[in-house]
Parts: C-alpha cells; structure tokens; sequence
C-alpha cells in the first residue's frame, strides 16, 4: 500500500512539472498591500490579446463619454457631455480621519461601547484572529498573519498551491494593535492603530532561518484606518474639511528634553499641552511594543502590564509589570515620569524612560 501511494504521488507530481513547462513560468500574486485572509490571487493568462476583443458585460461603463456626439476631448468632456459621477471619498458626518505628522487617528462620534463590536467584526472580516481583546483597557492585537499579497507564486508551486492550500509562504509577517480612547468630553470616541512587522532572514552559518523585527510600516497603518473609517460609516481616506487644518509638525514641533529629578533619576519634558502630550507617550508606548495593563487619563496615568506576546516568560519581564508612566500637566508643558508601584525609580524605570525618549523623538 504505500509502495503505491508513493507511485501515484510521483506521477501526480511529473504531470504537473508537466504542464508547468507549457505553461508562463512565473505567476506573481495580484498586487495589493495586504492580504490576510486568503492564499495568494493567481492571475488567468490572456488566451486573445485584448485589443483584439470587446468589452460585453452589458453596461456603460467603457463606453467612450459622448460616443456618438462631438465630445472626444478630456476638454470638451469636463465641460459637461454625457457622464455619470462616481462617489469617491463620500464624507461622512460621523466619522473623519485626523492627522498630525506622521500621526493618524480616527475620531468616531459614538460611544466606545457601539464601536467596540465594529472595530472587533473588521479585523476578523479582514483575516485577523485577535490574540488580545480587552475592552476594560480599550486594546485590541491580532495574531502574526502572513501578508499573501507578497508571496510569489512559481513554477509547479502554482499547482501544487490549487491542491495543498497554504503551501505558498510569506517571508514576512504583520501584527496589528488597537487602541480605543474616549474624548475628553466623553462624545467621541478616538482609535489608533499601530503595526508591528517582522521578516524571515538566513542565520549566518546558512543552516536555517530566523524571524526578526523590521520597522513599522506607517502606510500599512494608515490604509487599515482607511478601511476601518469606510467600515465605520465613512468614506475610505476623508480629512474633516470643517475644522481647521492641523499645523505642520515641521512647523511646530518641538523635541523631548531629559530633566533630571531630584533623587537622581530623569524625566521627559513635552512642550505640548495635556492632550497631545497623552496622545504621544500612548504612540510611543505602543511603538516601543510596552503593553498597557490599564490606564487612567484624569490621572494621567499608563499602568504597564508584563510585555508583548507571552511577556511572563520574557526576562526581566516581571520589572515591567505594575511600572506607571504618569503624564503630569505643568502650564503649557508636561512633564513624564515612570516609578515603580511603590512611587520609587531604579535602574528598570530609568530604562523605560530612556525607550520612551526615544520614541517620542521620532513622533
């Protein structure tokens, strides 16, 4: 018996190495920034080239913009003619996406309890499983996906990929983190999300591979705001044009400086109000990939919980859990500091502190 499995999975194989060889040699997936949900798309090989075939799908919508009449120009046509308007970019009254800098978000004029559920069904809609899923905190991460989008398909592989799903894999992997805030006056609800990227490289004595971190990738980011807006009842990429546009960081922005403390330890220094100062060390935070356990925005406080991933089994992981980082508001600036539960600094909070400068620089 296995004698003849092992026949008929040879002879499976050379026929399809078979019709390889008569077929294009190299398929690559349909081109989008992500696809988490399904194995890569194979494209059809044209059978007629297309300029010697014609559109019959029954509507007008190839149709030449007044065929027939005296419009033939892009000139003519945008002074008026026969043409139907398409909705890109429709605003929405209840959901507008804002910028600062290299800094996005999506304001949602509802409750945090009426979004949540929404923000939840998108990532699963979209592929995602979440790993992490805590609505008292307002933190939703999804589980590392590969992106299929980017995996080339070869060769037999394309066949063999119709019959042993999954066979195809990406040498890159994303991760996605959500955080959900309530406005200050309590009307609106603010989400941002963060992603994490990691890669496969060959180890240095080429006996096998490894993953590593690879840098954020702020488009990713922001086409998954986009996406999430569309899903939230706007349309995909809209700026409020009602308020006034936000100043250029470039403009305005001014970097964190170290301050040192009485008891020898170090502070960070914003020149920014109470609510971006908030907002940044929560970015920051997250871009650091320090984990919230809680937080307490009229106190000004981030409660850090054991790390990311399994944080327990991580060393020196248990010196993170119970750390605040408070944000303390002092006229036109504000001051961050990092102690310990019991309101004391060490070598651990002086850590965190230099992490946060760092990211904050980079905001």
């Amino acid at each position: 018996m296995n004698v003849f499995k092992v026949t008929v999975a040879t002879l499976a194989a050379a026929v399809l190495f078979g019709c390889s060889s008569t077929t294009p040699s190299t398929e690559v997936a349909e081109s989008k920034s992500f696809d988490y949900s399904a194995p890569p798309a194979k494209t059809r090989a044209l059978d007629v080239p297309p300029d010697l075939t014609s559109y019959g799908g029954g509507d007008d919508r190839y149709a030449i913009p007044g065929e027939g009449e005296s419009v033939t120009r892009y000139s003519e046509f945008s002074k008026g003619g026969n043409r139907k308007t398409l909705s890109v970019l429709p605003p929405s009254k209840k959901v507008r996406l804002e910028r600062q800098g290299t800094q996005r978000w999506l304001v949602v004029d509802d409750t945090a309890e009426n979004v949540w559920p929404i923000i939840k069904a998108f990532w699963q809609e979209n592929g995602l499983v979440l790993k992490v899923d805590n609505p008292q905190v307002g933190v939703m991460e999804t589980e590392w996906a590969e992106n299929h989008a980017k995996t080339p398909v070869e060769g037999v592989q394309k066949y063999l990929g119709k019959v042993f799903d999954g066979m195809s894999s990406s040498s890159e992997r994303d991760q996605y983190h959500t955080r959900i805030e309530r406005s200050k006056d309590g009307n609106s609800t603010l989400i941002y999300i963060v992603h994490y990227g990691m890669q496969e490289v060959a180890l240095k004595d080429e006996t096998g591979f490894k993953w590593v971190d690879r840098p954020s990738d702020p488009e990713l980011e922001a086409t998954m705001l986009q996406l999430l807006m569309s899903k939230l009842g706007g349309g995909p990429g809209v700026l409020d044009t009602s308020k006034k546009p936000v100043a250029p960081v470039a403009d305005s922005k001014v970097a964190p400086k170290l301050n040192k403390l009485a008891d020898g330890s170090q502070s960070i220094v914003l020149s920014e109000p109470f609510d971006k100062s908030w907002r940044k060390v929560g970015l920051a935070l997250e871009q650091s990939k320090l984990v919230l356990a809680d937080k307490d925005r009229s106190k000004g406080i981030y409660f850090l919980s054991a790390g990311k991933d399994d944080g327990k089994s991580k060393p020196g992981a248990e010196k993170v859990t119970g750390m605040q980082v408070k944000v303390l508001e002092q006229g036109a600036t504000c001051e961050v500091t990092v102690k310990t539960a019991a309101a004391e600094s060490n070598a651990d909070t002086q850590k965190i502190i230099d992490t946060l400068y760092k990211a904050l620089g980079r905001i």
